[in-house]
């Protein structure tokens, strides 16, 4: 009986030793507890970024694998590390933020000791994943997305606005009445496409103009004369052929404008009038 006893301890001391032995050297590699870090933090939706980890090899024996990123469930993406023995670095990836919930951590996968040139030995690391780490990232709003909204919507309220006033008119005013009120807004605002349209053309006839007088070598002192006549020299007729370029390109940016012509149009009215009204009282 007693050598029976015996026999089980001798048993279950040479059966725990090896064991020992493994989960030993599974401590002696792995991450760092808790530590997952980011180039800049806070950060932003659309910030690109990296995120970071460390892992450290305390074995004597050179250390591979594989840290995989995750987001939740979602792969942000994987790197390959190589560790030589007694030694530890960061490992990292780039990630572009994007806003909503995230919970990133880092796991390695396939690791394995390099026992011989070529040949490999895989480990189960105790320390293979790194504590989570928890952001909320709030919707970035762009200014330009707020003006390009703004002024849509302040478009589109003026348009309907402008039909809803002219159904009105329409609707609620005699006929006698609103027909020359119709009739001479059509008028109106055919004359300001036309005007456009004259405006543009103009525009660029000038661009070829002055397009033409870079391309033309000017001598010192020399005139363009026809039918007997002294043309000013092209030196001196550039400078009012820009000034005439910009009068046109605003006035054709004024009549292609609909609400900015309108809204002149209709300063230039309240102006006269309120001019009239007070020399008349």
């Amino acid at each position: 009986m007693t050598l029976k006893k015996l026999g089980l301890i001798l048993f279950l001391i040479f059966s725990f030793l090896p064991l020992q032995k493994i989960f030993a050297e599974n401590l002696n590699v792995g991450f760092v507890p808790g530590n997952i870090w980011y180039s800049k933090d806070p950060f932003e939706e659309k910030d690109k970024i990296k995120i970071y980890t460390f892992i450290y090899n305390s074995d004597e024996r050179e250390l591979s694998g594989t840290i995989v990123f995750f987001d939740k469930t979602t792969l942000l993406g994987k790197k390959d590390f190589i560790l030589s023995p007694k030694t530890a670095g960061d490992v990292s990836i780039d990630w572009t933020v994007t806003a909503g919930d995230h919970t990133i951590f880092g796991k390695i996968e396939n690791a394995k000791f390099l026992i011989s040139e070529g040949k490999y030995e895989e480990v189960f690391l105790a320390e293979n994943q790194t504590e989570k780490s928890s952001r909320t990232i709030s919707k970035k709003i762009f200014s330009e997305q707020i003006n390009t909204n703004l002024i849509s919507n302040i478009s589109d309220t003026i348009s309907n606005s402008a039909s809803d006033l002219k159904n009105i008119v329409e609707n609620k005013t005699p006929d006698f009445i609103t027909e020359p009120i119709i009739s001479s807004t059509n008028i109106l605002e055919e004359f300001r496409q036309n005007t456009n349209i004259t405006s543009d053309l103009k525009k660029e006839e000038i661009k070829k103009e002055i397009e033409a007088l870079d391309n033309t070598k000017t001598l010192v002192n020399s005139k363009i004369k026809t039918n007997s006549k002294t043309i000013i020299p092209d030196s001196v007729l550039k400078p009012f052929k820009y000034v005439e370029l910009f009068f046109f390109t605003i006035f054709s940016f004024i009549f292609n404008n609909k609400i900015l012509f309108y809204g002149i149009l209709f300063i230039l009215i309240f102006i006269i009038l309120r001019f009239i009204w007070r020399k008349i009282f």
